[in-house]
């Protein structure tokens, strides 16, 4: 049996189902799987992520009160693992910093993965010397690890921002189950609805979704699905007509989607997002902004929009609400492309496959 470590500093929103879905992949297939988190202010409580995660999976929350005494106490958990587990996979920029020191001549590289969901150095809030000194570290640290990218424009990223010796492409998405059976009929007496989803910041671009929705809010009603704080609403909504839903579980989250015709996603930066996917797999058409991750989960022209700027993301939208015959192709086209390249049914057993490659090369070269 296969002992597995995750470990995340990041349990919230597109990480937290990330951790969700490959910790319960790899307890269907026979591993030993625990997770090591720190809370963040969006983690569900202890109960809510008990009756999330599949009850094979154990999950240890490591919270002092303070972040500074978390990110030590993480770093002692990691480290008292070592002899325990076959393998330690981190998810998000300083878990896998934590980890990738900490297990520093405890355990081999070939035993050590990171997972960075969206690469720090890729950050647009971040001035352009402080991504430059992040990309180092990520190179210097890409030595002791084995990198797990999620989307084939992520593992471009890597390949030539860090040159890494040992990097691997997971597919991640959703249950094939969860791929809707009929594509979306457009209803000419209903308004016709356009979404976001994730936290309200700065990664995702939310002033890009209120100059669409004042663009465009004569055709559509506008809802971002998540939330963020009173003052990042203010301050990037401003006075367009967008409604917020806070804080949505997963079943609301799906059942919203369902009301959605038109997904609007203008991130600046990300890894692979499961919501973009879940849209997808619902048969929403999707608008996005062209970057790693969103070009992997749309099928331009096809499935709905990579858009290159600001101005396009406002026509594909525009495009999409005032063609209901296009939005039944694209819907009819995402589910199909779900169902071909979107779903994680064999995540288990490929990631498990993946630990157990990088140590058979280690042995390989060892001898």
């Amino acid at each position: 049996m296969t002992r597995v470590l995750h470990v995340t500093e990041a349990m919230g929103s597109g990480v937290l189902s990330l951790v969700d879905s490959i910790s319960r992949r790899q307890a269907e297939e026979g591993a030993d799987v625990q997770v090591l988190f720190m809370p963040r202010p969006e983690t569900p409580t202890d109960a809510a992520l008990r009756a999330r995660f599949d009850r094979r999976v154990a999950l240890r929350r490591v919270s002092t009160g303070s972040r500074h005494g978390d990110l030590r106490a993480l770093w002692r958990a990691v480290s008292r693992t070592a002899g325990e587990v076959d393998a330690v996979h981190a998810h998000s920029s300083i878990a896998g910093a934590i980890v990738r020191l900490a297990m520093n001549r405890r355990l081999p590289a070939d035993r050590v993965f990171f997972s960075p969901h969206g690469f720090a150095f890729l950050r647009l809030d971040l001035p352009a010397p402080a991504r430059l000194g992040i990309r180092r570290l990520e190179r210097a640290l890409a030595r002791r690890s084995t990198l797990v990218l999620t989307s084939p424009s992520e593992f471009a990223v890597a390949s030539e921002a860090l040159r890494p010796a040992r990097a691997h492409l997971l597919q991640t998405g959703i249950p094939s189950e969860s791929v809707s059976r009929l594509p979306r009929v457009a209803d000419p007496a209903r308004r016709p609805v356009v979404a976001m989803i994730g936290r309200l910041v700065h990664q995702k671009a939310p002033w890009r979704f209120a100059a669409a929705a004042r663009a465009l809010g004569a055709r559509a009603d506008f809802v971002w699905i998540g939330g963020g704080s009173p003052e990042d609403e203010r301050r990037w909504l401003g006075d367009a007509r967008v409604r917020v839903t806070g804080w949505v579980s997963p079943t609301e989250l799906s059942a919203l989607i369902d009301t959605v015709d038109v997904l609007l996603f203008p991130s600046l930066w990300e890894g692979m997002s499961l919501s973009l996917v879940q849209a997808q797999a619902q048969g929403i058409p999707a608008v996005v902004s062209d970057v790693v991750g969103n070009r992997d989960s749309v099928e331009d022209g096809v499935t709905g929009f990579v858009c290159a700027d600001d101005d396009a993301l406002i026509a594909a939208t525009a495009r999409l609400l005032d063609d209901p015959g296009l939005r039944e192709r694209m819907s009819a086209a995402a589910l199909d492309w779900a169902r071909r390249a979107l779903t994680d049914d064999a995540l288990g057993r490929d990631s498990l496959a993946v630990y157990r490659l990088a140590a058979e090369r280690a042995g390989s070269s060892a001898r």
